[in-house]
């Protein structure tokens, strides 16, 4: 890892942050075999130096291996993130696979990240089976997560986001997300920190900025937090506060029952 960033404050409360995760939701355990997910963004590469970093420090052993799927988009610097991934001895396996017909068969260039996410997703799952791994690491952060959670509420898909800990494949793998609890403001800080190499760039970019409904959701946080101090922090302890009594699905509502919010409002 490049010094600066090493002992950069930014960095040391993200690794902080990302241990309290990691311990709230039994993200690592003694011989786990860990796939990261390394796009090349941001989000992944801290992530990559974040688990590194934990690896080093933690009292039992895990092991950590980057993992990479160029959806041969013609835009991805596979090279360079290899090179990147060399300087910090980091293991990074790839695997590629032809993103763009792939796309054009599904009819998917109009709404391309679900796409994307579950090729990529196959290819990762698929990877770890063969590397005997048991848990995929993401790098989704907070915003993610509140992003997630405004998306499924306005489409009507339940009150859900991405979990910190979830089971996959039938239960026979777990995907953790350790960087759940640190901003994205803090993650492009410390990036600018490292001057990380620029590596990752999505040809449907513009398109998803015109009108992507996550990157207007995106901004909407932004503006949100303008009014409500802190929106972020405010929308974490929310997701884990859940009042099912409060709610309106009838699984949780049984006349008579006790109060599974045990009296709270």
């Amino acid at each position: 890892m490049k010094t600066p960033l090493a002992k950069s404050k930014v960095f040391q409360k993200i690794c902080r942050d990302a241990a309290v995760a990691a311990g709230r939701f039994s993200m690592l355990a003694e011989g786990d075999r860990v796939l990261v997910g390394v796009s090349g963004g941001e989000d992944s590469l801290t992530l990559m130096h974040v688990l590194t970093e934990l690896q080093r420090r933690s009292p039992f052993h895990f092991d950590v291996i980057g993992a990479t799927v160029d959806l041969q988009f013609g835009t991805f610097k596979m090279d360079i993130l290899c090179d990147y991934a060399a300087q910090n001895n980091w293991r990074l396996e790839t695997v590629s696979l032809d993103g763009y017909s792939l796309m054009k068969e599904k009819g998917a260039e109009d709404r391309p990240c679900a796409m994307c996410s579950r090729l990529r997703r196959g290819k990762l799952h698929g990877l770890a089976d063969q590397l005997n791994c048991n848990k995929i690491a993401l790098g989704q952060q907070l915003d993610d997560l509140c992003v997630s959670l405004l998306l499924a509420m306005f489409r009507g898909g339940g009150l859900k986001t991405m979990g910190a800990n979830v089971p996959a494949d039938a239960a026979t793998k777990r995907l953790i997300r350790p960087l759940c609890l640190v901003t994205k403001a803090r993650i492009h800080e410390a990036a600018l920190i490292a001057d990380y190499p620029k590596i990752k760039s999505c040809p449907y970019e513009e398109k998803l900025r015109d009108d992507g409904d996550r990157f207007y959701l995106e901004q909407l946080l932004n503006t949100l937090d303008a009014r409500f101090k802190d929106v972020r922090s405010a929308m974490l302890h929310a997701m884990g506060d859940v009042r099912l009594a409060h709610l309106l699905d009838t699984r949780y509502w049984h006349a008579g029952d006790a109060d599974p919010d045990e009296g709270k409002l």
